[in-house]
């Protein structure tokens, strides 16, 4: 047994019936290799250290654009139709994210989806106001991460969805520790990414040494609870191996 050799965020930049996952590898933060949130749809040729900010807004909202880069200044837009140019988040363009891995390794349980605000994997702070901690005055009365996931099936092999989660992101959504999706099933409401202290776990392990996908949805919310700041933070699959 061992450990897998790629394991894969692909960010969909066709269509919805004809998607092509584009992959953010899993290194090299700071220098392109990674997916960026804008308010702004022409930010193709941004390189990250002049990545523009984002005024909080008055009331909390969407962030609406998703870039996956795969050099400094060149990336793809999450439904661009190949094109550096993303479309507006909406719930229902549901085959938006697929985490893929090799043939090579073998998990020991059932893996783990959330965010870390650096690779050093620490727990966020609940209701520090930062990405991934919160606010209570945005976020809810526990306070939830800004970033959301919705994921979706239970199986030993890759399971695509055929139609969008019932419910689409709300600021609020989240729920404290651990939410798991049936099979072929997204979870009811999507969960609040925050380290340890909430994530979602997949519904069985997967096959040994057998390629699969498992699809999802990531929705990022801010509002006027945010501490201002550049956020980075990291999307993670988290698992044991045998």
């Amino acid at each position: 047994m061992s450990d897998f050799t790629s394991i894969t965020l692909g960010i969909n930049t066709g269509t919805l019936g004809s998607p092509v996952y584009t992959t953010a590898p899993a290194s090299g933060t700071g220098t392109g290799k990674e997916v960026r949130w804008s308010d702004q749809s022409n930010q193709g040729a941004t390189a990250s250290a002049s990545w523009p900010n984002m005024t909080r807004p008055g009331s909390t909202a969407a962030v609406p654009y998703l870039y996956v880069f795969t050099a400094d200044t060149t990336s793809l837009g999450y439904l661009g139709t190949s094109s550096s140019t993303p479309i507006a988040y909406a719930n229902s363009n549901y085959l938006m994210a697929r985490w893929s891995w090799d043939a090579v390794g073998t998990f020991a349980g059932a893996p783990t989806f959330t965010a870390y605000n650096s690779a050093s994997h620490d727990t966020p702070t609940r209701g520090d106001g930062t990405i991934l901690g919160g606010s209570t005055t945005d976020t809810g009365a526990t306070a939830r991460s800004y970033l959301k996931m919705n994921l979706y099936g239970s199986g030993a092999t890759t399971q695509t969805p055929a139609a969008a989660p019932t419910n689409a992101p709300v600021v609020t959504d989240g729920a404290t520790g651990v939410l798991t999706p049936g099979a072929s099933a997204w979870l009811t409401n999507y969960q609040g990414l925050q380290g340890d202290n909430d994530f979602i776990m997949y519904g069985s392990t997967p096959t040994a040494t057998t390629a699969q996908a498992v699809f999802g949805e990531y929705a990022l919310f801010t509002g006027p609870g945010m501490s201002t700041g550049i956020y980075t933070p990291v999307l993670s699959i988290k698992y044991l191996f045998v």
